[in-house]
């Protein structure tokens, strides 16, 4: 295996490690991840063309006849991309829609469903092409799988397409990813244009139908009840802790709702000397010395 290819394994192992070690949100840690690989793609490239790169061929899912995919590959393609603009798109997913997802489910189960779907949407790739050799590469198929599964737990949420700019419409997530798989259905028909609409769509569909067995995995550290969260009233002082009081307010999982206190408290001030707030123990506290019992 090429040097630049093990270097991008380390990226994405460590990305992986901070992620779960700082709880930073893993999909922003992934688009960091892929933009480095990115980099070693382009550094290791011939001509500037990054699909001659030998990382692209380390850790692309290559399979040809009679020659099954390295295992390893099964995660790693999905941090090696074709190009800028399929780089650029695939970040877009990472980027806007999926920290949300994640920050509701955990990111335990936001991984496993991302990489799960990802490698079923690619195993339906494969078997569509049975007997070709093809090389797929790419974060969608995971990111479709995530976006299948916020579609069957919050379909009523609203989201904007792509870019979240003033005036541009906002559409229910179910309503998108009826749209997703329309726009995928007629790149299949038009026929072949580069695209592994195949991935797509069964990566997404698995997302969609698997959901609530994912939400069953239990979160490291969950309380197993549902924390009341009716005392924190007093301190949604602006509309975004609002907002995020309210979706606490309407989770029916314990694990979810602990996510959204945990953000309310992080967004939240102390009344007494607008200072930062932590949770401990089931109590609210400040450096000051207020608190308040959950």
């Amino acid at each position: 295996m090429h040097p630049a290819s093990l270097a991008a394994i380390a990226v994405i192992v460590l990305a992986t490690a901070y992620g779960f070690v700082r709880k930073a949100p893993l999909s922003l840690m992934f688009a960091v991840a892929i933009l480095v690989v990115y980099a070693l793609q382009v550094a290791t490239s011939a001509f500037g063309f990054v699909l001659s790169s030998p990382v692209v061929f380390d850790l692309g899912l290559f399979a040809a006849r009679g020659s099954p995919p390295a295992p390893w590959t099964w995660i790693t393609f999905e941090f090696v991309h074709a190009s800028e603009t399929h780089i650029f798109l695939n970040l877009l997913g990472l980027i806007l829609i999926s920290p949300t997802l994640e920050e509701r489910i955990g990111s335990r189960r936001w991984a496993i469903v991302y990489f799960v779907g990802g490698a079923v949407g690619a195993l339906v790739f494969l078997l569509v092409h049975l007997g070709v050799t093809v090389l797929l590469v790419g974060a969608s198929a995971g990111i479709f799988a995530a976006f299948g599964a916020y579609g069957r737990l919050y379909p009523r949420d609203r989201i904007a397409l792509f870019l979240p700019i003033p005036g541009v419409p906002s559409f229910l997530v179910i309503e998108v990813v009826v749209i997703f798989l329309a726009l995928e259905g007629l790149l299949g028909f038009l026929g072949p244009l580069g695209i592994a609409w195949e991935a797509h769509v069964g990566a997404l569909v698995f997302g969609f139908a698997t959901a609530p067995f994912f939400m069953r995995i239990p979160l490291r550290g969950g309380r197993g009840r549902l924390v009341p969260v009716n005392s924190l009233e007093d301190l949604a002082t602006s509309p975004e802790l609002q907002r995020i009081l309210h979706e606490a307010e309407r989770a029916d999982l314990p694990e979810t709702r602990d996510a959204w206190t945990d953000s309310f408290v992080r967004a939240a001030r102390c009344p007494r000397c607008a200072g930062p707030l932590r949770r401990r123990f089931g109590r609210i506290t400040s450096d000051c010395g207020w608190h308040r019992r959950l």
